[in-house]
């Protein structure tokens, strides 16, 4: 009776050590934005640094940019001239291709975007503007080339990188600061040391 109570409290002791821990994300809410509409074409917006001022003041509403076509290319929300909240693009296709949010102009939350054909490009999300979490980055073909895992803006854990061909271009694990294993450094090679 003994052997299969710690059977199971064995088992249940690597069940909980081995879930999956999806990265806690702090929810911000952005400031409401004023439903004043703004091209971000009109030859009345100046650009300093991040900030938009649409004639002399800062900008408080919603831009959009369009396609020759009329299809909208580019949707932005801004709070005192600073991104705030959602950010959109669309591809001309009118395939979302990037889906962003901001607070006082600093990216936050789930960033992501994807290929004209809707294939996944890039998933990552930010906190005060500094990678946390799982960073996934596809290829065209819908290949992962990427998959690196940060806290608090600097590299931890696994990171792994692959060529376009599926091989493994590095795979490396930060423990205490420091890389280990295949860290993706190019070797080399002076096409004049070989013997003909």
């Amino acid at each position: 009776m003994k052997l299969k109570s710690l059977f199971i409290y064995a088992s249940i002791l690597i069940v909980m050590a081995c879930k999956d821990e999806k990265p806690q994300v702090i929810a911000i809410k952005a400031h409401p934005i004023p439903n004043h509409s703004l091209a971000l074409e009109d030859s009345s917006i100046i650009w300093h640094q991040d900030s938009l001022y649409f004639q002399g003041k800062p900008f408080s509403g919603k831009a959009y940019s369009f396609f020759a076509n009329g299809d909208t290319a580019i949707y932005k929300e801004f709070w005192n001239g600073l991104q705030e909240g959602i950010t959109k693009r669309w591809h001309p296709n009118k395939q979302l291709a990037e889906d962003r949010f901001y607070i006082a102009g600093k990216k936050e939350g789930k960033h992501r975007a994807w290929w004209p054909d809707g294939k996944p490009q890039f998933e990552f999300y930010v906190h005060e503007d500094a990678y946390e979490g799982e960073l996934k980055e596809w290829n065209s073909q819908g290949l992962l080339i990427r998959q690196f895992h940060y806290q608090n803006g600097q590299e931890v854990g696994s990171q792994r990188l692959w060529w376009d061909d599926s091989t493994v271009r590095a795979n490396y694990e930060i423990r205490d600061g420091k890389k280990y294993g295949l860290i993706g450094i190019k070797l080399c090679k002076n096409p004049y040391d070989s013997v003909k």
